[in-house]
């Protein structure tokens, strides 16, 4: 259907819906890629602190550099998708929805995780440089903060997917 407004053309409602949808989409893949660098890294912190139980585990200098910029994409899809496509309503799945929303609790854990492989690696130089610990502890927030966010987004998805439909 053309418009006439300058021969533009309009695909219907449901063009636009397909369009949102892909863009959910391709948002909503960015932030899981950025989780799975954040959970790989706290998966190879507790292998680290498993392999060298009562060695001092100092961090490479470059190793926050994936984990820091992984988060912090994952906090720019996260707040542009929340400003700017909304959370697809119009399929309902309940299975899919419930394992969404449970998969959002179990994101949680693992942030609880890094907290710990966090504390576990850190807690000897807590006497020693307070000033270095302090800006590493600012990290962790930040990287738990987009966790957070991250399985807020798959408990909204999942939320969405069980509602009844609109009639």
């Amino acid at each position: 259907m053309r418009t006439g407004l300058g021969g533009s053309q309009s695909y219907g409602p449901h063009a636009m819906t397909g369009r949102k949808l892909l863009h959910y989409a391709l948002l909503l893949g960015a932030q899981t890629a950025c989780a799975a660098v954040v959970l790989a890294n706290i998966h190879a912190g507790f292998r680290l602190l498993i392999e060298n139980i009562g060695a001092h585990n100092a961090a490479k200098p470059g190793s926050l550099i994936p984990i820091v910029s992984a988060a912090a994409l994952g906090q720019a899809c996260y707040w542009y998708r929340l400003r700017n496509v909304p959370v697809p309503a119009s399929y309902r799945n309940i299975p899919l929805g419930h394992l969404l929303a449970f998969a959002s609790r179990l994101g949680f854990i693992f942030g609880g995780a890094l907290f710990s492989v966090y504390f576990l690696r850190h807690a000897p130089e807590l006497a020693l440089a307070p000033l270095a610990i302090a800006w590493r502890g600012a990290v962790l927030i930040a990287i738990l903060f987009s966790l957070y966010c991250y399985t807020l987004e798959l408990e909204r998805l999942g939320g969405a997917l069980q509602l009844p439909p609109k009639l």
